[in-house]
């Protein structure tokens, strides 16, 4: 297996947004949305960015260093949360996001000796192989840090630079745009001024929701959690836990189409309600219908066994009234869809579980509807009666229209983008095709053997098309 990889410190600092803006120097209080609580125990979110960069030395890595701290103190006070404490204050009924002048992150440098193109690579790969390049994000139970930052160099390859957010405070969307502002400035290396659809909206008060979700949240999550701050404990990968990039090219997606269009009459009412409406069936649709078939077949489940799909979605445009494009926190709905493994088994699985995903995306128009389902899971007041009954879980994570192999700071393009938070809750992340050909990339974690079998069946049902 994997060889155990050192790390050496260079350096630890903080970096404070420029003084040079004016609203620094002035304190910030910002309450959590219910979108936000609804993340306030979850995994932080870590993004990886692997920069290929031959013959790169301690000078000229010492140049890259001193333009991205630059540029990230020029970025910083257009993302002032990210610079502040999430805090809880006693006579609060949620926490709240609280920036003081003179808050900073921290900010770790870093040498690795481990092998830069199996990180940055897209096999199989043990996934505690990542962990040296994750940094910590402090969190008490009275206070938590929001945005940590390293940066690790790999001599005569390139660099990654280690991004890890509180979730409490920004979901997908939001860390994309703050990565591509960060870039944005760094690579026009003149100012700080931002493009209008680069500038971040941060007004929390413009999510409207009923108010009683917001004590319906405090009052369920304190009688089962404690007055704490600190997320669940998620255990690091063990040695048997792998991940690995799988490829969808725009002729695969293509064909994945045309084979579900051809079973369309053969899928049953049950998979395909009688009220749906002429659809696209999308790239998401179509991947994720065909990683739900691939990983029941992996699995061997059971063929009553169900497998139950978590689909999120963008929130922002479906609020009444909708809030910018450009709202920086959480804004996710989300919703779910269950098939039975012997469903996805099938010779028209790939079918029934595209039909069901189309289904479960059009009742997301509801999430708020349900709130209280949604609460009751997220404080942990509602959950199967025994394990025997546990579905198996499919939660996606990230998304292919955030661009990620277009983000340059002024080096060129990443050769790797990887969602590490993924390795210890299991969730799938879909992200655009590094080609840029139209396709999708989709990191899987499995454990080897799973892995194994799913790579195989993978190709394999390809080829079949």
């Amino acid at each position: 297996m994997a060889t155990q990889s050192s790390l050496k410190i260079l350096e630890v600092s903080t970096i404070s947004p420029s003084s040079d803006t004016p609203n620094t120097a002035s304190e910030i209080s910002l309450p959590l949305t219910i979108f936000d609580l609804f993340f306030l125990k979850t995994a932080p979110i870590e993004v990886l960015s692997f920069y290929s960069h031959a013959n790169l030395d301690h000078f000229s890595f010492d140049s890259i260093l001193s333009k991205l701290k630059h540029s990230l103190s020029l970025t910083l006070p257009h993302f002032l949360p990210l610079v502040g404490k999430l805090t809880w204050p006693p006579d609060s009924q949620k926490p709240i996001i609280h920036y003081t002048p003179g808050d900073s992150i921290s900010l770790t440098i870093a040498e690795s000796d481990a092998n830069f193109d199996s990180l940055s690579g897209d096999h199989v790969t043990e996934a505690r192989n990542f962990c040296h390049l994750i940094p910590h994000l402090e969190t008490s139970d009275s206070k938590a840090s929001i945005l940590t930052l390293q940066v690790t160099l790999f001599s005569n390859k390139g660099f990654c630079l280690g991004v890890v957010a509180n979730h409490a405070v920004l979901d997908g969307k939001a860390m994309s745009l703050f990565l591509d502002s960060w870039a944005y400035i760094s690579k026009l290396d003149k100012d700080s001024t931002l493009l209008p659809e680069l500038t971040p909206f941060i007004d929390r008060t413009a999510v409207k929701y009923p108010a009683t979700l917001d004590s319906m949240f405090s009052d369920g999550f304190l009688a089962t959690n404690s007055r704490s701050l600190k997320p669940q404990n998620f255990e690091d990968p063990t040695e048997d836990i792998v991940r690995c990039t799988f490829k969808l090219s725009r002729a695969d997606i293509e064909k994945l189409r045309k084979r579900v269009f051809s079973w369309g009459d053969k899928v049953g009412d049950e998979a395909k309600t009688k009220t749906v409406e002429p659809f696209q069936l999308s790239t998401f649709v179509l991947t994720f219908a065909y990683i739900m078939v691939c990983v029941a077949k992996a699995k061997e489940l059971e063929s009553n066994k169900l497998i139950c799909l978590y689909i999120p979605a963008n929130y922002r445009s479906r609020l009444d009234p909708p809030v910018s494009t450009n709202y920086f926190g959480n804004c996710a709905g989300a919703g779910g869809i269950v098939a039975q493994a012997r469903e996805l088994m099938e010779e028209i699985g790939l079918a029934n579980a595209a039909y069901r995903i189309i289904d479960g995306i059009k009742k997301i128009e509801g999430f708020l509807d349900e709130a209280e389902k949604w609460i009751k899971l997220a404080t942990g007041q509602m959950g199967a009666e025994g394990s025997q009954t546990l579905p198996e879980i499919i939660t996606v994570a990230w998304s292919n229209k955030f661009k990620d192999y277009e983000r340059d700071f002024g080096w060129g393009r990443p050769q790797k983008v990887a969602l590490t938070n993924i390795h210890r809750t299991r969730a799938t992340t879909i992200a655009e095709s590094k080609n840029g050909n139209g396709g999708v990339e989709v990191g899987v974690v499995l454990k080897k053997h799973e892995m194994d079998l799913f790579a195989s069946l993978f190709v394999t049902g390809l080829q079949s098309l």
